[in-house]
């Protein structure tokens, strides 16, 4: 459970520093920066903006009204006082040198205006008008400027921003309250702080897809990277993007097929370093069991002629039949390790590819009855039947041939029962070519032994294997003397004995080296 609990932490603690949230997390940054600081902007400098603006307002406002007042158009300055009384939300005075007010925009003009009528005036807006005035500089409105001033009314429980200026020999004097400035200016703040909420939220969103948008590409090389690391190779990017996203992504692709066309050429190389080594023991365990197997051939008869021979030093044979068996034992086990010698030779000339091969055409029938002839002196005495049959003519070497035969013949005299029967059979077969068959009666050889009869010292009876006379090596030469002539060679259980078959094809193919195993 622990192991479990920390595994699903460490999953979390890791997705919180994915790429994707990271990404999410700085664009939030930005757009949350960036809204703190217009709300600090506004916060801690929009009221002196607003008031420059405003007073900047209010001059314009003040030139407009003295041009029209110049002029003595007391129809445009009536129509220009009107329009910014209502469009720009002040308030306008105007008064004469002693402080007589000729017009009010709340208040009823004095009698005797040029306005055409009689108005009696507000005293509050009186008290107003004159407070701005007593607290104008003079200097300044002399000079043809104007002059922002602050008036306090207690009374009103009210301040009010006044722009005081001269229009010839009389006085302008504007006023707008700051309640109606910080009405505005707590709107503002108001619905600035609600445009940066929304607008907070909407770039939270658009974050949100964002990074799913320019990661998930990521997030598929990273699927890619670790189908990669278990070394499966199939998983593959399918972006279509062309920017360096994409480039990455065709890259990663291009490492894949890389690494899997490198891994597969490791293992055939491995594959075929295995073989090799492989097929090196086997000729290393073959080359000591053939050291092994020569030794204890020959290690018999050099004993009995040295032992014969060392008789014969010592005069053990004293008669003359006694000094004829030692030299006949002598030179019987001299003749059996030289014919020992003789076919391993040639064993090893067939195996080398050194061994020429002379086609001529070799009628096999003729072989087969010559081979019987040959063998009649090993069969005298035990009532062996023997049959031939069958008649081919193929283009082979008659002398590897012949010696196949013969290797067949005397193994078949060798292991078939005293009265028994061998039957050699010649057969041409469909298309060119011929097989022969040699069948003795006997016991047969267990099946999982006839591979191994091909085997160089290799015999099923080992206990008769000295008195059979064999050395072990004939069917190691049937073999390798088929394989030069490009044939084939067998050996297979039948009813009441065993068959030894050759195949030869209809002529000899071009020289190779040949193929051990």
């Amino acid at each position: 459970m622990l192991k479990e609990a920390f595994h699903t932490f460490s999953m979390r603690f890791a997705r919180l520093h994915s790429v994707k949230i990271k990404f999410f997390a700085a664009i939030a940054a930005v757009a949350l920066v960036f809204i703190v600081v217009i709300t600090s902007l506004n916060l801690f400098f929009y009221d002196s903006y607003y008031m420059a603006q405003r007073q900047r307002s209010l001059t314009d406002i003040y030139n407009e009204i003295r041009t029209s007042y110049h002029n003595q158009d007391v129809e445009t300055l009536r129509n220009a006082l009107f329009r910014i009384e209502n469009s720009d939300s002040v308030r306008l005075s105007i008064v004469d040198s002693t402080g007589a007010l000729i017009y009010d925009s709340d208040t009823s003009r004095s009698e005797g205006s040029p306005f055409g009528q009689n108005f009696f005036s507000n005293w509050k807006m009186e008290q107003l008008v004159r407070s701005a005035l007593s607290a104008a500089n003079r200097e300044k409105l002399d000079a043809g400027g104007v002059d922002f001033v602050v008036v306090q009314m207690r009374d009103l429980h009210e301040n009010f921003l006044c722009l005081v200026g001269k229009l010839g020999e009389d006085y302008l004097v504007e006023r707008i309250p700051f309640a109606y400035m910080e009405q505005n200016s707590m709107f503002n703040s108001t619905f600035l702080l609600i445009t940066g909420l929304i607008t907070l939220l909407i770039c939270l969103a658009l974050s949100a897809v964002l990074a799913s948008h320019f990661t998930r590409p990521l997030i598929e090389m990273g699927d890619v990277a670790k189908a990669m690391a278990k070394l499966d190779f199939s998983k593959k990017y399918e972006g279509r993007q062309t920017d360096e996203i994409g480039q990455l992504g065709d890259s990663l692709n291009l490492l894949s097929d890389h690494l899997e066309e490198a891994i597969r050429e490791l293992r055939t190389s491995n594959q075929q370093l295995a073989r090799e080594i492989e097929e090196k023991e086997r000729i290393d365990a073959m080359r000591r069991e053939f050291i092994v197997n020569v030794s204890h051939e020959l290690k018999t008869p050099i004993a009995l002629i040295q032992g014969y021979a060392e008789g014969l030093t010592a005069g053990v044979a004293e008669s003359p039949e006694d000094r004829d068996f030692y030299c006949n034992t002598i030179a019987e086990e001299a003749d059996r390790m030289n014919t020992m010698v003789t076919q391993l030779l040639s064993l090893s000339r067939l195996e080398l590819g050194r061994e020429i091969v002379h086609s001529e055409p070799v009628d096999l029938g003729e072989c087969v009855r010559g081979v019987v002839e040959k063998t009649a002196v090993l069969r005298a005495g035990r009532g062996l039947q023997v049959s031939c049959t069958g008649q081919a003519v193929v283009n082979s070497d008659g002398r590897q041939v012949d010696q196949i035969i013969m290797n067949y013949m005397t193994n078949a005299i060798r292991y078939t029962p005293d009265g028994g029967r061998i039957e050699l059979r010649v057969m041409a077969q469909p298309g060119g070519g011929a097989r022969v068959e040699v069948f003795n009666e006997g016991d047969g050889v267990a099946e999982e032994e006839l591979p191994k009869l091909w085997e160089k010292f290799y015999r099923t009876d080992k206990a008769r294997s000295r008195a059979s006379g064999g050395t072990g090596v004939g069917l190691s030469i049937v073999r390798a003397s088929a394989q030069l002539l490009g044939g084939q060679c067998g050996a297979e259980n039948v009813a009441g004995g065993i068959v030894f078959w050759l195949v030869l094809p209809g002529c000899v193919p071009a020289p190779a080296k040949l193929l051990t195993e």
